[in-house]
């Protein structure tokens, strides 16, 4: 055999599987690139940030909503309860949504819906405390002053 035809055949090959190389790296579907993956320590303090603008949130919402007198009528730990807990799924359905490609997977479904489950049950309870606060017993006006008049005279002088 002649070397030049050694180093022709062996390199009709590699030029051969070339394309059939590019063409399976081309049809491969790109891996899911997320931005947890990607950077997690900006996240996190993302989330914290967006856990803390959800509490306050919440607490204003609530408060105006549900009206002042009832919330100060309720324990504080079924408030904070409830505050906590609607501003913990708030921030997980967020990260679940910023972890997948599609918005509405099944976690950020169970998630939105705990969002759902906490709306709901403090609608509840603020209307259970409006419906059992003490009434203001105001017409009974004990405090009227009255004025008596003995002699006519004595009102005009």
């Amino acid at each position: 055999m002649n070397p030049s035809e050694v180093s022709e055949s062996l390199e009709a090959p590699a030029q051969e599987e070339s394309p059939r190389l590019t063409s399976l790296l081309v049809e491969a579907p790109p891996a899911p690139v997320g931005l947890v993956s990607s950077n997690p320590s900006w996240l996190r303090l993302a989330y914290s940030v967006e856990f803390i603008l959800a509490l306050i949130a919440i607490i204003s919402l609530w408060s105006e909503i549900g009206g002042e007198g009832h919330l100060d009528l309720m324990p504080w730990y079924i408030k904070l309860g409830c505050i906590l807990g609607l501003a913990w799924c708030s921030v997980r359905f967020t990260a679940s949504i910023v972890e997948q490609q599609k918005i509405w997977t099944r976690r950020t479904v169970g998630w939105f819906a705990g969002i759902l489950l906490f709306c709901v049950v403090m609608g509840g309870i603020t209307y259970y405390y409006h419906l059992h606060e003490q009434p203001d017993d105001e017409d009974d006006d004990t405090t009227a002053a009255t004025a008596s008049f003995s002699r006519l005279g004595t009102f005009f002088l």
